[in-house]
């Protein structure tokens, strides 16, 4: 079995604390009172890591219509199969497009 994640473990599971922390009504000014500040800020645009082809067995798509997933976050590979973690949730990868192969 081998995996690799594109993200940080850590940090993914401070993302997700926070989150809950934030769903469950457990976040107030004075909680973040202490946090860094960020002057002059904007809302940027960053590129991350997503997967893109053509979907088959999702009832949300119709076969081979042509996505692009969330955010990438791991691969696993075990006896011959590929599949992806995304946002999304997780791909089974079957060929890659000619001449992306890794």
């Amino acid at each position: 079995m081998q995996h690799r994640f594109t993200r940080d473990k850590a940090a993914l599971r401070r993302l997700l604390a926070n989150l809950e922390r934030l769903d469950a009504g457990n976040v107030s000014v004075p909680d973040l009172m202490a946090e860094p500040v960020l002057n002059d800020w904007i809302h940027g645009v960053r590129i991350v890591s997503c997967l893109e082809g053509a979907i088959e067995g999702d009832p949300a798509h119709k076969d081979g219509q042509e996505i692009r997933t969330g955010q990438l976050f791991a691969f696993f590979e075990e006896d011959g199969e590929n599949f992806g973690l995304t946002l999304d949730g997780w791909y089974r990868l079957g060929s890659a497009r000619k001449g992306t192969e890794r």
